[in-house]
């Protein structure tokens, strides 16, 4: 880029960027570098990017994530920042599920923020975004506050909201941040409150109920418990610190250097010392890191100032109900849930009653689409949930993650039983005779397994890919199976006879999604490429009917309304829709604050479901 900077390796991707592993040439130094891929991006948005640069540029503190340059290559801006290794605070709290870290590495990680802050707020630059995800532990146990992308001097003009949007996120945000208020620096002191009762008890001080109003009261008129009282060996001093601190008057907090001098002042063995004891070196190529799941999207990205990938709004609480001139005729009719982690998957059940949703945190929850009530989660995965999906009937819910395909009794809301052998899959689709399961399996292969007994059978073994194996999709009369992946290229095979029928190229990256219309006629798959391309999928041959345009991203899914006369596809914060017999892109659904992941929709038509790395599942009502 810009002659100057290699880039080695996608860390990472969000709704409005993406973030690569680099060298830079002239200096010989690795770097990371954000790259804004929104090529219609609103002048907002380029406005904060520039300003995300030039915070980081003047912000020249250990505690600060360094930002080395700013330029543009092509029509994409890019902004050039320090390679960190390690993993945010979020991550680590992780580690320890409801317990808080020990008492002197909370406090010692509490006061390098809040050593980072003092610098911040004396340059007069507020944050506005600041949680343990936008924390990030180095190895040697240095503490770094990143992501300043909605970060704002104390002196700027101009209102805190766009379009009905509040900037923050919730679980952090204070009352004043709630009410649309100008903020000032006493906003950073009050989410330094909640980040240090998240790293003391586990938890940040406000539970989200799954309804921003609801968490939104807590926030505006409820005191949280005593921390001294909720953790026995919490010392009084650092209690009344911490109430003072999540104080609703921002007058009544005290000021960050305040803060870190009664931080030092606590009878704490050690809290000055730089952080716990380092933890292990991790970095996106590194065999620490969990089996990838499918595009780099779902990666863990460890590096400084990576939250702002798909934080233009900041991880805000998206609106509930969007504008027609903003969704060209369509709108959000509500969050489901807000899920502990990334929303990776999402199904429909047939009756249309139930929608099924995969977390990276590994769990799979339903929901009543008619009472919005969640179900306990099933039993867990071992690692990120990619994909689930219904049999034709609605008895049996399949599930991946983990290295591992469970099929779940949904009437029961149990476990039934596990694909033998285990082997994780990417994308999963059952056949219309609710028995035959394909699968894109973690060996680069598509499998055909029978469900109909326990443990499933595996029927056919399809090996014609020569890299990973993304999406697979079975035909409406179950004779054809499609299968993108890795290698750009989409292979249609014979379920009858096992054999491949035709493989499909136009695509220049990975394929990482395919869909057969409702009458089998069309096979439409998208990609890296940031393509949809439809093909005659009757004929089975490699004819490409069109390119679908309007798409300034990867695309990660694909779905065609029941009646065939509608695709949605998602990849970006941007979900779009087309006639698919004019080829028109007519619909634009925003709200999403990271990337969509998967969608479905009702077998009414009427619905379509959306997951996405902003950690929430959607319904949005279609035109």
């Amino acid at each position: 880029m810009a002659g100057r900077y290699r880039l080695d390796a996608r860390l990472g991707q969000g709704g409005i960027g993406e973030v690569w592993r680099a060298y830079d040439e002239d200096l010989g130094r690795a770097v990371a570098v954000k790259v804004l891929l929104e090529f219609d991006a609103s002048d907002e948005l380029l406005r904060r990017f520039r300003r995300e640069a030039a915070i980081g540029a003047r912000l020249q503190h250990p505690g600060i994530t360094v930002v080395h340059d700013i330029g543009q290559h092509e029509d994409r801006l890019f902004i050039v920042m320090e390679l960190l290794e390690g993993r945010d605070l979020a991550h680590t709290l992780a580690l320890t599920p409801g317990r808080g870290l020990p008492l002197s590495e909370a406090v010692g990680l509490a006061l390098q923020a809040t050593e980072a802050l003092e610098a911040a707020h004396a340059q007069k630059v507020v944050h506005r975004d600041l949680k343990p995800a936008n924390l990030f532990l180095l190895t040697d146990g240095r503490l770094k506050i990143c992501d300043f992308g909605i970060a704002r001097t104390a002196d700027a003009t101009g209102g805190l909201t766009v379009t009905g949007r509040v900037f923050g996120t919730p679980a952090y945000m204070a009352p004043e941040q709630w009410r649309g208020e100008h903020v000032d620096a006493r906003c950073d002191l009050y989410a330094l409150g909640c980040v240090l009762h998240a790293l003391l008890t586990g938890a940040p001080p406000f539970a989200d109920a799954g309804q921003p109003w609801a968490l939104m009261r807590r926030h505006l008129d409820e005191a949280p418990a005593a921390l001294d009282t909720v953790r026995a060996d919490v010392p009084v001093a650092l209690a009344e610190l911490v109430a003072a601190l999540l104080a609703k008057d921002p007058a009544d907090r005290p000021t960050a250097t305040a803060t870190a001098e009664r931080l030092r002042a606590l009878p704490i063995p050690g809290p000055s010392v730089p952080g716990p004891a380092p933890v292990p070196a991790t970095t996106a190529t590194a065999s620490t890191v969990p089996a990838p799941s499918p595009g780099p999207h779902r990666r863990s990205v460890l590096l400084g100032g990576l939250a702002g990938l798909a934080a233009a709004s900041g991880g805000a609480y998206a609106v509930l109900r969007l504008s027609g001139d903003e969704t060209g005729g369509a709108h959000s009719e509500t969050v489901i849930v807000r899920l502990s982690g990334s929303a990776e998957s999402v199904a429909f059940s047939p009756d249309g009653k139930l929608v099924a949703g995969g977390s990276s945190d590994g769990t799979v929850r339903l929901w009543d689409v008619a009472t919005r009530a969640s179900s306990s989660p099933f039993p867990g995965h071992s690692g990120s949930v990619t994909a689930v999906a219904f049999s034709p009937e609605g008895r049996t819910l399949a599930s991946s993650g983990g290295r591992e395909v469970r099929l779940s009794d949904v009437t029961a809301r149990s476990g039934a039983n596990s694909l033998n052998p285990s082997l994780g899959a990417w994308s999963l689709c059952f056949g219309p005779d609710g028995r035959t399961l394909a699968a894109a399996h973690e060996d680069n292969s598509v499998r055909l397994w029978d469900v109909s007994g326990s443990p499933g059978t595996v029927i056919a073994i399809f090996t014609g890919h020569t890299a990973q194996v993304w999406s697979v999709a079975l035909a409406p009369d179950g004779r054809t199976l499609a299968s993108g992946g890795d290698d750009d290229t989409v292979h249609l095979w014979d379920v009858a006879t096992r054999t491949k029928t035709a493989t499909l190229t136009g695509h220049t990256d990975h394929v990482t999604a395919v869909a057969f219309s409702p009458d089998g006629k069309i096979l439409a798959t998208g990609g890296a490429d940031k393509t949809v391309r439809l093909w005659d999928a009757a004929t089975r041959t490699t004819t490409q009917v069109d390119t679908l345009a309007g798409l300034n991203s990867s695309v990660r899914a694909l779905v065609f309304s029941p009646d065939g006369k509608t695709l949605a596809g998602g990849g970006g914060r941007t979900i779009r829709l087309w006639d698919v017999a004019t080829r028109t892109n007519t619909t634009k659904l925003n709200g999403h604050t990271g990337a969509v992941n998967s969608l479905a929709f009702s077998p009414d038509g009427k619905t379509l479901a959306s997951a996405s790395d902003d950690s929430t599942v959607r319904l949005w009502k279609t035109p």
